[in-house]
Parts: C-alpha cells; sequence; structure tokens
C-alpha cells in the first residue's frame, strides 16, 4: 500500500512500534530472557489479529493518532498533531486520505492498491525475532489486571497484557536518546465500529 509522505512521517511510530519485539530491541547484544515471556507476547498479538475489530490510540510528544481496525480489510486512521491533521480510510483495494494542514490541497485523495490489507501485526516476524523478552510484576491499567513485559535489554519499550483478555491493552516506549515517551492503548475490543469510503475529491 502506498503511503503519501506526510502519512509514512505521522505513522512511522505506530507501525514501528506495532511489531512488538522488533521495536523491544533495536540491535546490539542480547539479554538472558524467558521464551515462555516471548511466547506469550506473540500469543496477544495473534489473538488480537483475530478479533473483529478493535481501537489503538497513540499518544507521542508530536500529536495523537487514532486507528480503527474492522477485520478483514478495513482502517481508518485520524492523526493530529500541532501543524493540522491526517486521515486515511481503506476498505479492500480502495485508500482515501486528505490532509489538512496549510499549503496542502482540500479534499480526499483516492489511491488503489495492489491488494487488499493484511493483519496489522507481523506474526513471523515476531516469531523469527531474536528479542530476549521477561516478564515484570503484574500491575492494573484503569482498572484492567494486566501483564507486564519487557525487553530483557532494557531498551525502553514495555508491554502490559490483559489478564483476563490475552489482548495487548498498552505498549509504551521511551526513546532511549532523547527520553520522550510513546504510548499505544488498545481498547475497543470487537465494538461495533463502521468504515465506509468517502467520495474522490
Amino acid at each position: 500500500m502506498r503511503w503519501s509522505w506526510t502519512a509514512r512521517i505521522i505513522l512511522s511510530f505506530v507501525l514501528g512500534a506495532g511489531i512488538a519485539l522488533t521495536a523491544i530491541t533495536p540491535g546490539g547484544s542480547v539479554a538472558q530472557g524467558d521464551p515462555s515471556a516471548k511466547a506469550q507476547v506473540v500469543a496477544a498479538f495473534e489473538k488480537l489479529n483475530s478479533v473483529p475489530s478493535y481501537r489503538m490510540k497513540t499518544s507521542a510528544p508530536g500529536g495523537t493518532t487514532m486507528i480503527e481496525i474492522v477485520r478483514p480489510d478495513k482502517r481508518h486512521y485520524t492523526a493530529q498533531s500541532p501543524n493540522g491533521s491526517f486521515e486515511s480510510i481503506t476498505v479492500g483495494t480502495q485508500t482515501r486520505e486528505r490532509v489538512n494542514m496549510p499549503g496542502q490541497p482540500t479534499g480526499w485523495r483516492c489511491i488503489t492498491n495492489r491488494r487488499s490489507l493484511e493483519t496489522m501485526f507481523n506474526l513471523d516476524r515476531m516469531r523469527k525475532d531474536v528479542t530476549e523478552v521477561v516478564r515484570k510484576p503484574d500491575m492494573v491499567i484503569e482498572g484492567m489486571p494486566v501483564r507486564t513485559y519487557a525487553a530483557a535489554s532494557g531498551s525502553g519499550a514495555t508491554l502490559y497484557v490483559g489478564v483476563q483478555t490475552g489482548l495487548p491493552r498498552r505498549l509504551v516506549h521511551v526513546d532511549q536518546q532523547s527520553g520522550k515517551t510513546a504510548t499505544i492503548d488498545f481498547y475497543d475490543y470487537g465494538a461495533p465500529i463502521t468504515i465506509m469510503l468517502p467520495s474522490c475529491g
């Protein structure tokens, strides 16, 4: 699927952190981890890929992004930043995107993709990744008991998985150079979400 330059910049963190294990450790030496913890992380995203719908919200210093997913082939991105907003809607092989920023054309730009959307998270890539994962103490996020997983190398990414749901609840990434924190919240699993293509132009 092709993305405009603006879209790639806005969504780069979300799509990168979405590959949870590869985001946790960017490279370098690998500490001893727990294979069962890594398997539990992969299982959480495997389960997320199977739910009929859900929402993700990313909060970072540069703005916020809302993503709605409806299986098998619908996504709706809305990104807000101090400079304006970006929105993208995909249904099957058709995408509409628009940018509400100074100097950008108005209306929806229409894109035809070579194929329909695949699942949001690449499980094969997760399984092959060499990242070592460890369990941390359980905690509670907004009333939901969660299990805590982190990279054994301490690279700054932590994943929280619902104890009762087995689904990802929150992914927190702290940039090791800047110290800035970005958070992805997962919620509304199975919610009745409607995504429709707008007209071009």
